[in-house]
């Protein structure tokens, strides 16, 4: 073999060598930055019921079924915030996928700044006070009490009052008091 034909070949080598290890540190690169698919989904809301303990992803949530609906608040000021269209799953359909609900209770829901909100059963079940847009109440309505994890096709994130909240919605638009709405929810006790 000739000097030139052993030049050639190292210099064809180390191009091989050179796009390899390219291509290598490439991929490296770009999926370091990368979440691993072995980590396991953040839990968003844990629901107690006495000594028991539920944990639920966003996975866990909408395999519950969901709900897409309309909703409204008014706050102390007069400001009405609404309608937006809220994604969730209802309350009823959460309190059904746990064993021995007590049959009397007490809703309680917890935000993550430790906010605590106490809502009765009629509460829970949607009959709750009605408002028109200048604060006026007008009535009880027959609303839907739902876990929200989206407003209008997006999802609820910490800066929209997310990634969860307690939101009042229906197939018509409906005001409801902002009171009745919790931002920030991470935690509900059954007591």
């Amino acid at each position: 073999m000739t000097e030139k034909t052993s030049d050639n070949k190292f210099k064809n080598i180390s191009v091989v060598v050179s796009v390899v290890l390219i291509i290598a540190l490439g991929l490296c690169g770009c999926t370091s930055n990368q979440p691993s698919s072995t980590e396991p989904e953040k839990t968003l809301l844990t629901v107690t019921v006495g000594s028991q303990s539920y944990t639920y992803t966003l996975t866990n949530l909408t395999a519950l079924g969901d709900i897409t609906e309309q909703g409204s608040y008014i706050n102390k000021a007069g400001t009405v915030t609404g309608p937006n269209n809220y994604t969730g799953v209802t309350v009823s359909m959460l309190l059904s996928s746990i064993p021995s609900l007590p049959t009397n209770y007490t809703f309680r829901a917890i935000a993550s700044d430790d906010y605590v909100r106490n809502y009765t059963l009629n509460e829970v079940n949607g009959h709750v006070a009605l408002y028109n847009d200048t604060g006026a109440e007008i009535g009880t309505g027959n609303l839907t009490m739902i876990i929200a994890y989206k407003e209008n096709g997006v999802l609820l994130n910490e800066t929209t009052k997310g990634p969860l909240r307690i939101a009042f919605v229906s197939t018509e638009p409906s005001i409801t008091n902002s009171g009745l709405w919790l931002s920030s929810l991470v935690k509900i006790e059954i007591i």
